[in-house]
C-alpha cells in the first residue's frame, strides 16, 4: 500500500504532471491575481515544452549519465554481477503469454551478459512482482539471460524487491556485502551506487542504456518528442535527495544516542 501511495503521489511532483499541475494552479490563481496566475500558467507550459525537447532532456539526463564513465569491462574486479530490474510487460503475446522484459531492461541484461562472458562471475537479477498475477521480474530477467547463453545455475534470482532501496536490501540478504559489478541504466546509476554502498557493498559501476545522443543539435532538436526520457531523469533527483536526507536524519538520530548501563 505504501509503495502504491508513493507511486501515485510521486507521479504528480515530477515531469510532466508537475508542470500541468502548476499550470492549473496558475489558472485558479488568475481568478484572484489575474496577471500573476496567467504568468504562472504560461511559464509552466513553456517549461513543459522545453523539457520535451532534446536540449531539455539533456539538461536533466547528462549530469546523471556522466557521473560514472563507461569502464573497460575486462579490468573490473567483482565477485558477482548484479543487474537491477526496470519493469516487464506481463502476458506478452510474443512470449506465449509469459512476461517480457522492457527494452531498457534488455539493455541492462545484455550488458550483464557481456560481463559474464568476460569475467565468468555469477549474475544476480533483482526485481519483484508489480502485478498480482504476473511473474516476478527477476524470473523473467533470468529467462532472458538464459536465452542469451548464460547457464541457469549461473543466474541467482532476487524476486521480492520493488524499489532500488529494496534491491540493495534483498541482494545483501542473498549475498552479503560483496564486491559487485552493478549494472543499470546510466541515469539510474548515481542513486543506485549511493544506496548499494550504504549497505556495505563495494561497487564497480557499469552504466548502460544511454539516452543522451552527444552530437550537435539541429533544428529538429527543438521538436517536443523526448518526454519519456526526461521523465526518467526527473525521477532520479528527488530519489537522490530523499536518500541523502534519510541518511542525514539517521546520522542525527545516531548522534543523539547515549550509552546506557
Amino acid at each position: 500500500m505504501l509503495f502504491f501511495f508513493k507511486k501515485v503521489i510521486g507521479s504528480f511532483v515530477i515531469y510532466p504532471a508537475l508542470f500541468v499541475v502548476l499550470a492549473l494552479l496558475g489558472l485558479l490563481l488568475s481568478f484572484w491575481k489575474r496577471r500573476l496566475g496567467l504568468a504562472v500558467s504560461v511559464f509552466s507550459l513553456l517549461l513543459l515544452l522545453f523539457f520535451s525537447t532534446e536540449p531539455g532532456k539533456d539538461l536533466v539526463l547528462k549530469p546523471l549519465e556522466n557521473a560514472y564513465p563507461y569502464p573497460d569491462l575486462s579490468t573490473l574486479n567483482c565477485t558477482y554481477v548484479v543487474v537491477l530490474g526496470g519493469g516487464i510487460v506481463p502476458h506478452s503475446p510474443a512470449e506465449g503469454g509469459k512476461g517480457a522484459v522492457r527494452p531498457q531492461v534488455a539493455k541492462r541484461l545484455y550488458e550483464a551478459y557481456k560481463l559474464w562472458r568476460l569475467l565468468r562471475k555469477p549474475v544476480v537479477v533483482s526485481g519483484g512482482k508489480f502485478y498480482p498475477d504476473a511473474q516476478p521480474e527477476a524470473e523473467v530477467m533470468k529467462e532472458f539471460l538464459v536465452s542469451l547463453g548464460v547457464p541457469p545455475e549461473e543466474v541467482l534470482v532476487e524476486p521480492e524487491s520493488k524499489t532500488t532501496y529494496q534491491n540493495a536490501l534483498f541482494v545483501k540478504r542473498l549475498l552479503g556485502p560483496e564486491r559487485i559489478c552493478l549494472v543499470t541504466s546510466a541515469y539510474h546509476l548515481p542513486r543506485s551506487v549511493l544506496i548499494f554502498k550504504s549497505f556495505g557493498f563495494k561497487v564497480e559501476p557499469v552504466p548502460c542504456d544511454y539516452r543522451v545522443y552527444r552530437e550537435p543539435y539541429g533544428w529538429y532538436s527543438l521538436l517536443p518528442i523526448y518526454g519519456s526520457d526526461t521523465f526518467y531523469g526527473f525521477r532520479e533527483y528527488p530519489g537522490i535527495l530523499f536518500f541523502e536526507l534519510r541518511n542525514l536524519w539517521r546520522a542525527r538520530e545516531d548522534s543523539n544516542l547515549r550509552p546506557t548501563d
